[in-house]
């Protein structure tokens, strides 16, 4: 969910700007505590983000042709919370946040090759008024909803749509204006002045090239399988156990015993 590609505007708006094309794949691992109701969970991810304006329709986005891949790590603390964990047909839901960081490498392919774009300063951020290189690293939140799917004993399948709001603006490489490529060209090289601005039409100095006003996000659709050590899969957590009896409950069945 960046400025590249994505709806018919300029910038991000969330999961409204989700390009199918673009979906990458991802693998992680992670541990957690359970207790009773909540869980205390790390979770490790490694992926691959994408954008290209190629996939959008918008005029502007056509024009400007730039694309980006961006390898990812990602490393989170998260509290899960199982707020219907005692009610029948709910109780294998769960809800999570938490806190966390991820390390990112946006690339471009020119020519067959593929280049570090935070080492080329395509906006201009290492002229002499530039900003300066990105930051490679960024705090980032996630959130989600999940469900489980009780497998056997000690075992379960889980469902996780998780969303993760970061909290830079370079995860596509492309934040501001374009700056002169030319400049570029003279402090970074060839390579640099071509990536800065690939527009299918001119472009003049301080023309806008993204939207510094939304940061970029992504999110995370899970399979996950989860295995309990030391116990059954109901043990410490509700998920996966049956919803207590209520006292009426308790009250028909001795009634029913007696007769």
């Amino acid at each position: 969910m960046g400025d590249l590609g994505g709806s018919n505007f300029v910038g991000s708006r969330g999961i409204f700007d989700w390009d199918i094309k673009a979906t990458q794949p991802a693998i992680g691992a992670g541990i957690a505590l359970h207790m009773g109701g909540v869980s205390l969970a790390t979770n490790f991810l490694v992926t691959r983000l994408a954008g290209n304006d190629a996939y959008s329709n918008q005029e502007f986005h056509e024009d400007r042709n730039l694309s980006v891949r961006t390898d990812l790590v990602e490393a989170d603390l998260l509290l899960e919370y199982r707020p219907w964990s005692r009610n029948k047909g709910f109780n294998r839901f769960y809800l999570y946040s938490g806190i966390g960081a991820i390390y990112y490498q946006p690339k471009a392919e020119y020519q067959g090759d593929w280049y570090k774009l935070r080492e080329l300063g395509t906006e201009g951020q290492f002229l002499e008024n530039g900003s300066g290189p990105y930051n490679d690293l960024s705090i980032v939140i996630p959130y989600g909803i999940g469900y489980k799917f009780r497998l056997a004993k000690s075992t379960s399948l889980i469902l996780d749509l998780g969303f993760r709001k970061t909290f830079t603006d370079y995860l596509d490489d492309v934040s501001t204006v374009y700056a002169d490529p030319n400049l570029v060209g003279n402090e970074k090289g060839d390579i640099a002045r071509e990536l800065s601005n690939r527009s299918l039409t001119s472009k003049a100095i301080s023309d806008k090239r993204g939207n510094p006003d939304k940061t970029d996000s992504y999110h995370v659709l899970s399979i996950k399988f989860e295995y309990i050590f030391g116990g059954k899969s109901g043990d410490g957590c509700y998920y996966n156990r049956n919803p207590p009896k209520t006292r009426s409950t308790r009250i028909n069945q001795r009634r029913m015993f007696l007769k």
